[in-house]
C-alpha cells in the first residue's frame, strides 16, 4: 500500500489509564467507522508505521480511547503522544456511505454490467495493494481483481456489487475448459 493511500483520521492525544490506553481525537470521522480491531498507522518522524488496536471505546466530542496491541502501560504510550493517525482506504470511512473493508464483500453477489450475474465471493486474496475477489461462477471459482476503476456500485445492506470488468477478463478465467 502507498502512503499516499492512506487517509489521515486523527490525533493521538495522553495515555489514560495504567494499561497504555491512549485518547485519539478523529478529524470528524464516526468512531464507528474504526471498528472494533484493525490496523492504523502512525506517523512516526514520517514514516507511516502500523500499529494493530483491539479495543476502540468512545469518549464524546470527537475523542475515542484505542488500545495498541504491545503497548501495556502509559510510559509506553507516551511516546505516540501528539503523533498523527492514518487508516488505509476502506478501513475508515470518510463521512459517506461509499467505504467498505474489502473482507466485507465475503457473501455478496457480484453483478458486471456486460456480462451479467457472476456469482457470489467466497473470500478475498492477495494484499492489500492488490486484493483480488474469488467469486464462485457455478461449480468454477472466477478471479476478480478488488479495482475502484470497475466498481460501479457497492450495496452491502443488499448484499451486491456491481462492476464493469474490462473486455476479455472474464474469458482469462476459463482457460481450457471451456
Amino acid at each position: 500500500m502507498e502512503e499516499s493511500e492512506l487517509r489521515r483520521v486523527g490525533r493521538l492525544g495522553k495515555p489514560w489509564g495504567h494499561l497504555g490506553d491512549l485518547n485519539l481525537r478523529l478529524d470528524g470521522s464516526d468512531p464507528e467507522d474504526l471498528g472494533a480491531s484493525g490496523t492504523l498507522f502512525v506517523d512516526i518522524e514520517g514514516q507511516r508505521v502500523p500499529f494493530y488496536f483491539t479495543k476502540v471505546q468512545e469518549k464524546g466530542r470527537g475523542v475515542v480511547l484505542i488500545k495498541f496491541d504491545d503497548i501495556d502501560d502509559p510510559q509506553t504510550a507516551a511516546v505516540l503522544v501528539g503523533r498523527d493517525i492514518y487508516a488505509a482506504p476502506g478501513l475508515l470511512a470518510d463521512g459517506s456511505d461509499e467505504s467498505w473493508d474489502p473482507d466485507d464483500l465475503v457473501g455478496v453477489l457480484v453483478t458486471d454490467t456486460v456480462h451479467g450475474e457472476l456469482g457470489e465471493i467466497v473470500r478475498i486474496e492477495g494484499n492489500t495493494r492488490n486484493p483480488i475477489m474469488v467469486v464462485l461462477r457455478g461449480e468454477r471459482e472466477v478471479l476478480v481483481p478488488l479495482t475502484d476503476d470497475w466498481i460501479e456500485e457497492v450495496d452491502l445492506e443488499q448484499g451486491t456489487l456491481r462492476v464493469r470488468t474490462p473486455p476479455g477478463l472474464l474469458d482469462l478465467n476459463r482457460g481450457d475448459t471451456e
